[in-house]
C-alpha cells in the first residue's frame, strides 16, 4: 500500500475521471507514485513558460534528483471534457512536510529554453543573420543535450521578413538565453513557446516536444480553436468557461522616436528620417506632436563591411534606422493600451487570438474591433479532493510554508490574461542600452592571411579573441578560432592622430597582443586601443640591447623590418647627464644623434661618445637644400639666434672685400692686371640679404679653423671666379708638382718683399711661346751660372745697349758702336780667321683651343620654343644668327676661347 496513492483515491470514489488535473512524468516510477494537487503557472510571449506544481505522494523517500530533468505533462480537463495539455521539464524540486501518510513535493516546471540560462559562453559569428545564428546555436543544443532535443523543436515558419547579414556578432560571458534573446530583440523578432498538440487523447499519451516559434508579424499568430469566447460574469452554475472580467488600461508613453548614429563610410551622423511621431493616438486632449514626448537615441555606429565587398554582410544604411524607429514606436504603442482579463477558460493559449463576444461596451462601440491577442497568461488549477484529504493537504502546505493566496484558495481554477487588440503590432521590449551585456576591455591577438602586416585600405586589422574555442566555431569551418583572417571582421585601430591622408600610423602586426574596446559599449563594434607586452614578448629594446627596469630612462619607438631583423628607432635618453635623442635606421647604421651622446645602453648608464650632434652612416650621405646651406661654428647660445644667423661670417666677408679693394688699387699703381672683385661683392650682397632672396648659397664658416682632407683627389671648380683671400700667408705644399695653367694670363704681384722662384735641383724653364718676354728691375739685375756658361741665344740677333752704345750680333756679324770711348783692356789681343758656333733653338709649340656649344630655347612650362629667330653676340663682337629647330635647339657654334655671350630671341609679331 506504500506507494499506491491512486488506489486509495479510487476507493474513495475519486478516480481519474473525477480529477481536474493530472501529471505524467517521463520517469514512469514517478508517474506511479506522485499525484498533482495544484498547478500555478505563467506563460508569455517573449518570456516563456514556468509553473509550480504541488504534488502528493505516499513515498517520503523519493530522491529529489529523480525529478530533475524529467519531462512532464500536465493535463487539465476543459469545459468540453477535453484534456488541455501543458508540457515542460522539471528544473527544481523541494520536499515539504509529511504527516506519515502524505508527503508534499513542490516542483518547478519550465520550458526547454530555460536550460539556456545554465550555459554561459563567449564566441563570435561572422557573416550571419540573426535567424542563422539562432538556428546554429539551437542545433548545437539538440546535438549536445538529449533532454533539450526531446523537449523542444524550432519553428521558423513565422519569419517572413529578410534579415541583414551581420559582419560580426559576439557573445561574451553571456548565457545562451541572454545572447539569443538579445539578438532577437535587436531584430524585432518575437519568440513563443507553443505546444505541438494542446489536446491530449488521454493522460497516458506520450509527451511531445514543445515548439519554439519565431514570429516577426502579427499575421503569424493563429486563432484559438474555439475562436469565440463569451464575456460573462462568473457564476458557479456556468456550463462553459468564459471571460469574467475585462479591464482596459492605458498609460502615456513616448510619442516620438529619433534614432541617430555615426556612419563612418560617409563621415556623417546618420539620423534616417529624423524624429518619427507615433501612429498611436495617446491622448484625446493633446495630439502627439504637442505632447512632444520624444525618445532620442544615439546608438552604436553603423557596421562597415569589407571595403572590397569580399564578405557577405549587408551594407549598412538608413533602412536599419527606419526599422529600429518603427520597432521602438510599436513597443510604445503596445504599452500604451492593453487589457487585463480574468478568465475561467482552461484551454486558452498564449500567442493566439480570439473574438470576444457578449461584452456590452465592446459590442456597442467596437463590434468590428473585438479580436484579442493573448500576450500572457497567469493560470492556476487544482484537484478538488475529498474534504478530509484537502484539509490534510492544507495543513501540510501551512507546515511547509507554501501557503497560497486567499483568492486562489477560494477558486479552484482560473487565469489572468494580458490582451491587446489583434491589429496592434507585437514586438519584444528593446532598450538599445539596457539589453546588452557590459562591455569591457579584452585582449586579442592580431591575425592575417600569411602577411606580417595585414590591413585593408582604412588600416583596419583582423583579430582573434583569446576566448574563442575551436568546438564553438566548427559550424563555419572554425572561423573565429582558426588563427587567421577568417576570425573576425575588419576592426578599426585607434590612432592618436587621424587626418585626411595625414596623422600617426602604427599598424599592429600579426601575432601582437592588442587591447580591444567597444564603441558605445556594443560588443559588435570592437576597436583596437593599444598593444601589450607580456611574457616573452619583451618591452621595446632600443638598439636590441638591455631590458627593463635597467633601461627605464629610455623612451621612444623602435620598429621591426617585415620578415627581417632590421629596425628604425626614435630614442629619447633621459639619463641624468646623458640626455640625448637619436633617430636611427639600422641599415648602414644611419643615425642622427643629438645631445650628450653615449653608446647604446644595456644598463642604466653607458660610456659617453661626445656632445652636440652626429649625423653618420655606413652607406652614402647627401645634404640638399634648394635655397642654400649654412655650415658654421659661430655660436648661438641656447638656440636663440635666427636660422641663418651669420654675424661673424658677414664681418669676415666685409673685411676681405674691403682688403681686396686695396690690392686692386696697388695693381693699378704698379701697372699689373687688376683683380676682378665684382663676384666677391655680388656674393657679399647675396649673403647680406640671404633671408630675403632665393639665392641657393652654400657657406662654410669657422671661428677656429677649417680643415679639408682627402686621401684621394680633391677637386675645386667654379663657373665664375675663384677668390682666395687672407690677411696673412697663402701657402701651397705639394709632394710632387704644382701645376698652374691659364687659358688667358697669369699675373703674380708682390708689393713689399719681392718674388723668389728657385729650383732646388731641377731646371727652370721660362718661355713666352708666342709673345714677348720682359725682365725688368729698378735696381741691379744679375744673371750668373756657377758651374757652366751663361748662354744668351737668339734666332735673329742680340742687341745690348746702354748710354747710346750698343753691341749688335746678327747674321754672323758683331757690330760695336758707342758715342764715346771704346776701350779694350787685355793682356793681349789675338785675332784669327772667322769661326762659327752652331745652336739648336727649341721650337715653340702652338695649339689652337676649340670650344663648341649649342643652346636649347624653351617656354616656362618646359615646352620647346621652336622656329624662333635668335642672335648670339660674343664679348669680342662676333655675331651668330639662326632659327631654333623643332626641339628648340640652336646651331652648334665654335670658338678658340671661352667667352661671355648675349642671346637675343625674336618672337613672331
Amino acid at each position: 500500500m506504500l506507494n499506491n496513492i491512486f488506489t486509495i483515491l479510487d476507493k474513495m470514489g475519486y478516480g481519474t475521471q473525477k480529477r481536474a488535473i493530472s501529471v505524467q512524468f517521463s520517469n514512469l516510477e514517478l508517474s506511479a507514485q506522485v499525484m498533482l494537487q495544484r498547478i500555478d503557472g505563467f506563460h508569455a510571449i517573449n518570456e516563456g513558460l514556468s509553473a509550480e506544481l504541488i504534488c502528493l505522494s505516499l513515498n517520503p523517500f523519493i530522491e529529489l534528483k529523480q525529478f530533475i530533468g524529467c519531462q512532464v505533462s500536465v493535463d487539465q480537463v476543459t469545459d468540453s471534457g477535453k484534456l488541455f495539455r501543458t508540457t515542460g521539464m522539471i528544473t527544481g524540486a523541494s520536499q515539504g512536510q509529511s504527516d506519515g501518510a502524505f508527503t508534499l513535493y513542490r516542483l518547478t516546471l519550465q520550458d526547454a529554453i530555460s536550460l539556456w540560462h545554465k550555459r554561459h559562453n563567449s564566441r563570435v559569428f561572422l557573416d550571419k543573420s540573426v535567424p542563422e545564428i539562432f538556428e546554429i546555436i539551437f542545433n548545437e543544443w539538440r546535438a549536445k543535450s538529449a533532454l533539450f532535443a526531446s523537449s523542444l523543436k524550432l519553428d521558423l515558419s513565422g519569419l517572413n521578413k529578410s534579415y541583414d547579414v551581420r559582419p560580426f556578432s559576439m557573445q561574451l560571458n553571456e548565457s545562451d538565453h541572454t545572447y539569443l534573446t538579445r539578438i532577437l530583440r535587436e531584430e524585432s523578432i518575437n519568440w513563443l513557446i507553443d505546444e505541438s498538440d494542446f489536446i491530449a487523447l488521454n493522460n497516458n499519451q506520450s509527451i511531445e516536444p514543445q515548439k519554439l516559434r519565431l514570429i516577426d508579424h502579427n499575421d503569424q499568430f493563429k486563432a484559438l480553436e474555439r475562436r469565440n469566447i463569451r464575456y460573462h460574469r462568473s457564476n458557479a452554475t456556468e456550463a462553459y468557461d468564459s471571460i469574467t472580467s475585462l479591464i482596459a488600461e492605458r498609460n502615456l508613453q513616448s510619442t516620438a522616436i529619433h534614432v541617430q548614429r555615426w556612419q563612418a563610410d560617409s563621415l556623417v551622423q546618420e539620423d534616417g528620417s529624423g524624429s518619427i511621431l507615433s501612429a498611436h493616438k495617446h491622448s484625446a486632449n493633446r495630439d502627439n506632436e504637442s505632447l512632444s514626448l520624444e525618445q532620442a537615441w544615439s546608438i552604436s555606429p553603423a557596421w562597415i563591411r569589407d571595403l572590397k565587398g569580399q564578405d557577405q554582410a549587408t551594407t549598412s544604411g538608413n533602412h536599419q534606422l527606419e526599422k529600429l524607429s518603427t520597432q521602438l514606436n510599436q513597443y510604445q504603442a503596445l504599452q500604451a493600451k492593453y487589457f487585463k482579463a480574468q478568465s475561467s477558460v482552461r484551454d486558452i493559449q498564449v500567442g493566439y487570438w480570439f473574438k470576444l463576444t457578449g461584452h456590452p461596451e465592446l459590442d456597442r462601440n467596437h463590434s468590428e474591433n473585438n479580436e484579442m491577442l493573448i500576450l500572457s497568461k497567469h493560470f492556476y488549477n487544482q484537484n478538488n479532493f475529498p474534504k478530509d484529504i484537502q484539509d490534510q493537504i492544507e495543513k501540510l502546505l501551512t507546515l511547509s510554508h507554501w501557503q497560497m493566496t486567499k483568492d486562489r484558495q477560494q477558486e479552484r481554477q482560473g487565469n489572468e490574461l494580458t490582451l491587446v487588440r489583434r491589429h496592434i503590432a507585437v514586438v519584444p521590449e528593446y532598450h538599445p542600452l539596457a539589453h546588452r551585456p557590459t562591455a569591457y576591455v579584452l585582449r586579442a591577438i592580431v591575425v592575417g592571411d600569411g602577411e606580417e602586416i595585414y590591413v585593408d585600405e582604412w588600416g583596419r586589422i583582423k583579430i582573434r579573441f583569446l576566448f574563442t574555442r575551436t568546438e564553438d566555431h566548427a559550424h563555419d569551418g572554425g572561423a573565429g578560432a582558426n588563427g587567421n583572417d577568417t576570425d573576425s571582421a575588419w576592426v578599426d585601430v585607434l590612432t592618436p592622430w587621424a587626418g585626411e591622408g595625414y596623422g600617426a600610423r602604427f599598424l599592429p602586426r600579426v601575432g601582437e597582443i592588442v587591447a580591444v574596446d567597444f564603441f558605445e559599449g556594443n560588443l559588435d563594434r570592437p576597436f583596437i586601443t593599444g598593444r601589450i607586452h607580456e611574457g616573452h614578448r619583451n618591452p621595446t629594446q632600443f638598439d636590441i640591447k638591455g631590458k627593463l627596469p635597467d633601461t627605464k630612462k629610455l623612451s621612444g619607438i623602435r620598429s621591426k623590418e617585415v620578415a627581417g631583423e632590421g629596425f628604425g628607432q626614435l630614442r629619447f635618453d633621459d639619463t641624468t647627464t646623458q640626455i640625448s635623442t637619436q633617430l636611427q635606421s639600422s641599415h648602414g647604421a644611419s643615425q642622427l644623434n643629438l645631445g650628450n651622446l653615449s653608446h647604446p645602453k644595456e644598463s642604466a648608464e653607458s660610456e659617453g661618445r661626445g656632445e652636440g650632434f652626429e649625423l653618420r652612416t655606413d652607406q652614402w650621405g647627401a645634404i640638399r637644400a634648394a635655397q642654400g646651406i649654412l655650415l658654421t661654428s659661430e655660436s648661438s647660445d641656447q638656440a636663440q639666434g635666427a636660422q641663418l644667423s651669420r654675424t661673424k661670417l658677414l664681418e669676415n666677408i666685409k673685411y676681405h672685400v674691403d682688403s681686396n679693394q686695396y690690392f686692386k688699387e696697388l695693381a693699378t699703381a704698379h701697372q699689373v692686371d687688376e683683380p676682378d672683385l665684382a663676384s666677391q661683392q655680388s656674393l657679399n650682397d647675396k649673403l647680406e640679404t640671404w633671408d630675403e632672396n632665393q639665392d641657393a648659397l652654400l657657406t662654410l664658416h669657422s671661428q677656429s679653423g677649417m680643415l679639408l682632407d682627402s686621401k684621394a683627389n680633391m677637386h675645386l671648380e667654379s663657373k665664375d671666379n675663384i677668390d682666395i683671400s687672407t690677411p696673412r700667408n697663402l701657402q701651397f705644399f705639394t709632394g710632387k708638382s704644382w701645376i698652374a695653367q691659364a687659358l688667358d694670363k697669369i699675373t703674380i704681384f708682390a708689393k713689399h718683399s719681392g718674388i723668389k722662384i728657385k729650383s732646388g735641383e731641377g731646371d727652370i724653364d721660362v718661355s713666352a711661346q708666342k709673345g714677348k718676354m720682359t725682365l725688368s728691375s729698378k735696381q741691379q739685375m744679375q744673371i750668373y751660372s756657377l758651374n757652366d756658361f751663361v748662354r744668351v741665344e737668339s734666332g735673329k740677333g742680340i742687341l745690348i745697349t746702354t748710354g747710346g752704345a750698343y753691341i749688335k750680333m746678327q747674321d754672323g756679324n758683331i757690330e760695336i758702336a758707342c758715342p764715346g770711348l771704346l776701350e779694350f783692356k787685355a793682356g793681349q789681343i789675338k785675332t784669327n780667321s772667322g769661326a762659327t758656333l752652331s745652336m739648336q733653338l727649341p721650337a715653340m709649340p702652338e695649339l689652337k683651343a676649340q670650344y663648341d656649344e649649342h643652346f636649347i630655347l624653351h617656354y616656362p612650362d618646359g615646352e620647346p620654343a621652336k622656329n624662333l629667330k635668335y642672335k648670339i653676340t660674343t664679348e669680342n663682337g662676333q655675331i651668330f644668327q639662326g632659327t631654333s629647330d623643332e626641339n628648340g635647339k640652336t646651331k652648334m657654334y665654335n670658338s678658340d676661347s671661352m667667352k661671355n655671350l648675349k642671346i637675343e630671341i625674336f618672337t613672331e609679331q
